[in-house]
Order: structure tokens, then sequence, then C-alpha cells
């Protein structure tokens, strides 16, 4: 009975030691996995830190494995990061990121995964009246606007009248503001040169050599250019037309276009003239596209039906749901929509503009323009306006262990 008794003991407190050994090491796994998933969560936030200092993450990233086994406190962590869609971070735009991160520590092991989306937004430039990536000068001009000029390095106005908010990233100049004036701005983002791809993609080709000639310049007047009408060849559904100017000068002149022309390649003081009344086939896209330098000179004298000989609201592109087959109307000389120059631009006579006007390089204003913004396109931008490089956020739900 007493050896008994002695063997029970024993056993017991065997089992108690055990016990204890079992609760200690359960305690030091659990305390290992605790550490490893931070070390997990620590991986990706060291992904999300990658995608935010490097706008060119998506190059300079593989499609899989980024870090592999980096020490950190007691273990490693590890990260990949896969493009979701098509495996491809560097093609497809701005497509989903999956993040997964490998914590470890001791025999403990822990991955934790996330999904970041695009949070795609339109180009800053688009919230502006007016933008120039240079200087914008106003010489002895009157620039009407109802909301903002803004330049990405200086704003000159000398002997002017400038009403309207100016800012720019640099100094603000000369004389007479009636607005607000802002100095050190960040700089607006632009659209760069993959802004023509699409309409040059989707649009349908004109030949310059089908305009008239009229002393070196290529001619288009006289005309109605829309999605229903095309006198110099097929029709475009979205009245996306493409001309490529092969460095001769253009002139497009006292004609109605419904739709967004691209000019490629135009030659030394290509322009705009005479009246003009102008707007996109679809509601947000543009309705210049300019790779190159661009003068504006038209007049807001009204396009007169009768001084062209012209009917501009044939049947198939009515005018404010009006269509008809004579030559008795009038329309205002205007340009609605975004008007985008990759160069340099200037204006001159009284110009008017409805919507966004973006100049690459420098713009000259001379005797008068009038600007009036559109949000439709900072709401809805079109194809080449969105930022190309948007910040990529946590998808909601998305994390898994």
């Amino acid at each position: 009975m007493v050896l008994g008794s002695a063997v029970i003991v024993t056993i017991l407190g065997l089992s108690a030691l055990t016990a204890v050994r079992i609760q200690r090491r359960s305690a030091e796994d659990m305390a290992d996995f605790a550490e490893a998933r931070r070390y997990a969560r620590s991986a990706i936030e060291m992904g999300l830190r990658t995608i935010s200092t490097d706008a060119d993450w998506r190059q300079n990233q593989a499609n899989g494995n980024w870090v592999t086994n980096q020490t950190i406190g007691r273990g490693t962590y590890s990260l990949d990061g896969i493009d979701p869609v098509d495996g491809d971070l560097a093609v497809g735009g701005p497509d989903p990121l999956l993040l997964t991160g490998t914590g470890e520590v001791g025999e403990a092991r822990c991955k934790l995964s996330v999904q970041l989306v695009a949070q795609v937004g339109p180009l800053t430039c688009l919230e502006v009246a007016l933008h120039a990536g240079d200087v914008v000068h106003i010489n002895e001009a009157t620039v009407q606007c109802d909301q903002t000029i803004s330049s990405n390095t200086e704003v000159y106005a000398w002997s002017a009248e400038v009403y309207g908010d100016v800012e720019a990233v640099g100094t603000i100049w000369g004389w007479t503001y009636h607005g607000s004036q802002t100095s050190g701005i960040t700089a607006r983002t632009m659209p760069d040169s993959t802004v023509f791809d699409y309409y040059v993609t989707n649009g349908t080709p004109i030949d310059i050599n089908s305009l008239p000639d009229w002393g070196g310049y290529r001619v288009l007047s006289g005309v109605v250019l829309s999605p229903a009408s095309n006198p110099y060849g097929a029709v475009n559904a979205e009245g996306i037309y493409v001309i490529d100017c092969a460095g001769g000068s253009i002139s497009i002149e006292s004609s109605r276009i419904v739709g967004t022309l691209v000019l490629l390649n135009p030659g030394h003081f290509s322009m705009v003239d005479y009246s003009v009344n102008w707007e996109p086939a679809v509601a947000n896209y543009p309705a210049l596209l300019v790779d190159g330098d661009m003068y504006f000179s038209f007049l807001q004298d009204a396009l007169d039906e009768d001084d062209q000989d012209t009917n501009f609201n044939p049947f198939g592109t009515p005018y404010e749901g009006s269509e008809d087959d004579d030559v008795d109307d009038i329309y205002p000389s205007v340009i609605k929509g975004i008007v985008y120059v990759s160069g340099d631009a200037e204006s001159w006579n009284d110009p008017q503009f409805e919507g966004v006007v973006i100049v690459g390089g420098e713009y000259w204003i001379v005797d008068e323009v009038d600007l009036a913004y559109s949000d439709v396109f900072l709401n809805n931008p079109p194809p080449g306006f969105v930022d190309p490089n948007p910040p990529m956020v946590v998808q909601q739900g998305t994390w898994r262990q």
C-alpha cells in the first residue's frame, strides 16, 4: 500500500510537472506566434511604404517575391506582391495588388495578406479653368475668368486686367489682379505623352492632303465635323478625328465641330481662327488635343450660316435639339470642353473657352480671352486625364490570416 501510494504521488507529481511544461511551451508558442504575426504585419507595412515612396514601383518591383527572410527582432519576415489580374505589375494600368507578409519566430510561422486597389482620380490640372506647365504671360490683355488661372512656374501680367483668381508654384508678377493671388502651390499633375493614345487608336484619320491649301496652310473651313458628318471620309461614332499635319501648318476656321479633333505634328503658326462653334460629341471628352504648339485667334463674332453659305445643323447633327436644311441660323463662337496643347500656346483677339484649357509649355495671352470653368471633366475625367500613378489603398474586407 505504501509503495502504491508512493507511485501514485510520483505519477501525480510528474503529471503536474508535465502539465507545467506543456503550459509553458504553449505560452512560448503563443508568444512566438504573436511575434511572428507582428513581423508579418511589418512586412506588409514595408510594402505599403515602398509603393507610397516610389512612383515607379510597378516597374521596379517583381511580380512575386519582394523580400526574403529579412532579419527582424528574434525572427525574420518575407514579402510577396502580385497582380491578381494578369500577373504583371508593369502592364494593365492600375490593377489591384495583393501583398502577402510572412513572419517567422522559432517554429512559429504566420502569413497575412491584404489586397490594395488604386484610388483612381483626375489629374489636378482639371481643377482650374486654365493651367500651364510653364509661365503664363498676360500682356496688355483683359482676362475674364470665373474661376482660377494656374501655373506650375510663374504668372506675369503687364498692363493687364485679370478678373479671376491666380495661383502659381513660383511668383506672381505684375498688375492688375482683381482676384486672389496664391504663390507656393503644389505643382498640378498634367497629361503625359500617352494622353493621345486612346484618341489616336479609336479615332478616324483625316488625310491632311484632303484639306485645301490656302497660301501654305491646310484649311479646315466651312464644314460640319461630327459623328454623322465628315466631308473628308468615313464618320466616327464618337466624333474622334485625327489629322497628322506632317509638319505642315493648319488653320481651323468658320466651322462647326461636334467631336474630338487630334492634331499631330502641326507646323508653325497653326491656329484656330475666325468663328467656330465647337464641343465634344462625348460629353466628358476633350474638344481639341494638339501635339505641338497652337495659336487661338478666333473671334466671339457669331458663326453665321448665311455668311458661309453652309448649313451647320444638318439632319444628324442637331444644335440644341434643332436640325434643318436651311442656312438661316447663327451660332455662338466658342470652344467647349478640354483644350490641351502639349507645347506652347498663344491667344489674341477675344476667344472664348468653356471647360478647361491646359497648356504644357508657356501660354501667351494678348488682347482678350474669356474662360468659363466646368467641373464635368474633374468629376468624370476622360481617357488620358486620369492620374497614371494613383495612390493604392487597402480594400475593405480583404485582410486574411
